[in-house]
């Protein structure tokens, strides 16, 4: 059967997941910039943001299996209530009450993607991790911007409703296209099959992630608070990470030797950030965004790979890794929140940066344990 047939398993599964993006890309990607000029302040976005990732720490013990289609058909429709609460109300509980339905996804949505995405792709780990990452900056390269315009013209309202459309047509292929497979897993034995990578993957969430995902996003408001200029802003960042990740995956696969790129990545990453966090202007900004960027483009894939790498049982490893990465998300949002109660948002993403830099030695102490080294 042709890989790229629409037949193909594993083409179904990449066409769902590319309309799940597009759909969290409309949503999502003027977060920051709808509820600042809502009047709430960069630390109470910031705190918000926190909500995103309790709910998998509270769901993934409450389980011990599931049916793939059934769990995602579930996170997308939470996705969609998600947006739905933005169309429908006001006031910023809204923020609170997104992210945290938002985050219920990480176990729905994402553990059996994830468990299906390495079951389909058994080698080149991080060559298809790569893929699997360079799917949101392929689409984040015109998204935001139209995103931004859109608000901008037409209001949020019409945004939102066009995002909560594109949902339902992902809960439809997915309805139609994703294969029902069972899974079973422990709770206990879910943590206990990433012993090696706990502390990895917990600093991967903590620094690496909250970067990425709160950090740079917030302090953007420092220079840009109108939604076609947050919007376009986005955009043209992304350019710095279309083939970063693929290339960078491909040359990690072939020597299977995650150490020798994953080490100096993290560094470049931590290093980027502090640059970001210290600039004194938004073309500096610019730069230090750009960069983080790219390196955590090629850090995510090698780090999902390593994981892939290690895992007795895929299932369970998978949903080992989303309790710890959220634990760490968790953990380095409300870090953030206290450092900017007592600094600004600048020192918060320097600081984390710094954390960042541990990735190193960390890894260097858990080597040994580890295969792909």
């Amino acid at each position: 059967m042709n890989a790229n047939s629409i037949d193909n398993p594993f083409t179904r599964l990449m066409l769902v997941y590319t309309l799940w993006t597009l759909g969290g890309a409309l949503a999502g990607s003027l977060f920051e910039v709808y509820f600042y000029n809502s009047g709430m302040s960069i630390a109470e976005i910031y705190l918000a943001d926190a909500f995103w990732f309790v709910a998998a720490l509270v769901m993934v013990p409450l389980f011990r299996g599931f049916r793939a289609r059934d769990f995602m058909l579930a996170g997308i429709c939470l996705a969609t209530m998600s947006v739905s609460v933005l169309y429908l109300f006001q006031g910023a509980w809204t923020a609170a009450a997104f992210r945290l339905l938002l985050g219920m996804t990480h176990l729905l949505f994402w553990a059996p993607f994830n468990i299906m995405f390495y079951e389909f792709r058994k080698d080149n780990h991080a060559t298809m991790g790569a893929i699997y990452y360079s799917v949101g900056p392929v689409i984040s390269l015109i998204t935001p911007a139209f995103a931004g315009i859109l608000a901008a013209t037409l209001g949020f309202q019409t945004l939102y409703l066009l995002a909560i459309a594109s949902f339902a047509i992902t809960f439809a292929a997915a309805a139609l296209f994703v294969e029902n497979r069972k899974y079973e897993y422990g709770f206990d034995a879910s943590l206990k099959s990433i012993l090696g990578l706990r502390s990895l993957i917990f600093m991967e969430g903590f620094g690496a992630a909250v970067i990425t995902s709160v950090s740079l996003p917030t302090m953007l408001l420092l220079y840009l608070s109108k939604p076609e200029e947050f919007g376009i802003f986005t955009s043209l960042v992304t350019a710095f990470a279309l083939v970063a990740s693929i290339l960078a995956a491909r040359l990690s696969d072939k020597e299977k030797k995650r150490r020798s790129f994953l080490l100096p990545v993290a560094a470049c990453f931590g290093i980027a950030a502090i640059f970001a966090g210290i600039s004194p202007s938004v073309s500096f900004f610019f730069i230090g965004f750009g960069l983080v960027n790219f390196f955590s483009r090629i850090f995510f894939p090698l780090q999902l790979a390593l994981a892939v790498d290690n895992s007795l049982s895929l299932t369970e490893t998978m949903v080992g890794r989303e309790y710890m990465l959220n634990l760490g998300r968790l953990a380095g949002t409300l870090l953030g929140f206290f450092i900017i109660a007592f600094s600004d948002i600048r020192m918060a993403l320097i600081i984390q940066g710094a954390i960042l830099l541990i990735y190193v030695p960390l890894f260097e102490r858990k080597k040994k344990k580890l295969q792909s080294h």
